[in-house]
């Protein structure tokens, strides 16, 4: 378990999967299926075998999103010690299936790769997981492009997805599949759920200027928000692309200058992020920011100069529900030895959402009884729950979560503590929306 293979060898699992398949069903355990359910055909890396159940875990270790990824590692592999040991939300009303004593009588194993916040890397990373060592789900995708990699070799390799911070609305979209599911909401929910907040804000009659990054994820963020925005009576006056990984923004200022706009919307994310909201305080101290999708490792990156700016994020801890109680204590005792401590961590959106989509699937697989995929699917498909902030359906007909979307507004450099960055304004669920409207208008899951 856990040896490198080439990709030209066939692995333990993989040769008892296609002897069984073939009728040699000996050969895979009891009745063929690895986790003791009968089954006809292998799918994807199913049945599995041995005495664990390798989750793959591929996130962004280095690169401009390292941040984010490493705040998903840490909710991922805390979820799969509560499936395991028991603990957190593992064996409360909205995951009693699971008992806290492995997975269908399997411990539950991490595979964790690097994706570089690179795409193609991400994609070799989900065949090497899936070929090599098997495992039975992945989760991750630090950024849109990586989880869109992702989510084609899933379906290409017949493997269930569970997309953490992709927030592209093509995921559930127009390159919607039946093996991807996302608990994160997507950039047409945010846009819609800052467009009340932002006129309530600034008012009815706003010129406002855009900054997006040179990617599909900033092109369709901006279109997003000018359609919300215009919706609302609000004017653009003008847009303005820049690289990934750009770290002069200086050299942008005179365009922000020239567009004369009463708000700026900075379409990007991580460091660029970050490193843009810096450059513009700088120059004009006054200006009024908004950036659509917050993470706290850009707000701490930003500092003070994150005051006032207006945006969403997945979830944060200033949210007072049960569930996100037990998810902070879990969290800050894993990891810094106890919530009230001196070094007590503080879970961040991109832990929260990694590990509800571990403990999601992990529960779709014990309520099904089965590892089988086709199984699994349907216990996932209209499923209402909670995670720590409000009702949610994670929806047959897209795989998409409708659930509320928490608006925030960036705090002062003097009132920033560890964790505390920004204040919640609000937490809409106004932002769902139908089957048949938005992305989901098209997306067609099929049989892929």
């Amino acid at each position: 378990m856990g040896r490198r293979l080439s990709t030209r060898s066939v692995s333990r699992r993989r040769f008892l999967r296609t002897a069984g398949a073939a009728g040699v069903a000996g050969l895979a355990g009891c009745g063929g299926g690895g986790d003791g359910t009968p089954t006809a055909e292998s799918v994807g890396t199913y049945p599995v075998t041995g005495d664990t159940a390798p989750f793959g875990f591929n996130v962004a270790r280095s690169g401009p999103f390292s941040t984010e990824g490493a705040e998903e590692l840490r909710g991922a592999k805390l979820a799969v010690k509560h499936i395991n040991e028991g603990g957190g939300w593992v064996g409360n009303r909205e995951f009693g299936a699971l008992d806290g004593d492995g997975l269908l009588g399997k411990s539950v194993e991490p595979v964790v790769r690097d994706t570089g916040s690179d795409p193609e890397v991400a994609r070799q990373n989900a065949v090497s997981m899936i070929e090599n060592e098997d495992v039975i789900m992945l989760a991750g995708g630090s950024t849109s492009d990586t989880g869109l990699a992702q989510q084609t070799v899933a379906a290409e390799r017949q493997v269930i997805y569970m997309a953490t911070m992709v927030h592209i609305d093509a995921l559930t979209g127009s390159s919607c599949n039946r093996w991807t599911f996302r608990e994160m909401f997507d950039a047409y929910m945010t846009a819609k759920a800052l467009e009340p907040v932002l006129v309530d804000e600034y008012g009815s009659d706003v010129r406002f200027f855009q900054m997006y990054s040179e990617d599909d994820w900033g092109n369709a963020q901006r279109d997003l928000m000018t359609q919300f925005l215009s919706d609302a009576g609000w004017q653009p006056v003008g847009s303005l692309s820049v690289q990934l990984g750009t770290r002069d923004f200086g050299q942008y200022m005179s365009d922000i200058e020239n567009a004369d706009e009463d708000v700026l919307v900075l379409n990007l994310r991580g460091l660029d992020a970050a490193n843009a909201v810096r450059a513009v305080r700088e120059n004009f101290p006054d200006e009024n920011v908004v950036i659509p999708l917050y993470t706290r490792a850009v707000a701490q990156s930003a500092g003070g100069a994150i005051e006032d700016v207006i945006g969403t994020i997945a979830w944060d801890p200033s949210i007072e529900t049960p569930l996100s109680k037990s998810f902070i204590d879990a969290f800050s005792s894993e990891y810094e030895g106890g919530t009230g401590s001196a070094n007590a961590a503080i879970p961040s959106g991109p832990a929260q959402v990694a590990y509800t989509q571990t403990l999601q699937y992990a529960n779709a697989v014990a309520r099904a009884g089965t590892f089988d995929p086709n199984e699994v699917i349907p216990a996932i498909e209209g499923r209402e729950y909670a995670a720590g902030i409000g009702a949610q359906t994670m929806r047959a007909c897209d795989h998409q979560s409708m659930r509320p979307v928490p608006i925030v507004k960036g705090r002062s450099g003097d009132q920033q503590t560890f964790g505390r960055y920004y204040d919640l304004v609000e937490t809409t669920r106004d932002a769902t929306y139908s089957c048949t409207d938005g992305p989901a208008a098209n997306c067609s899951l099929g049989d892929n």
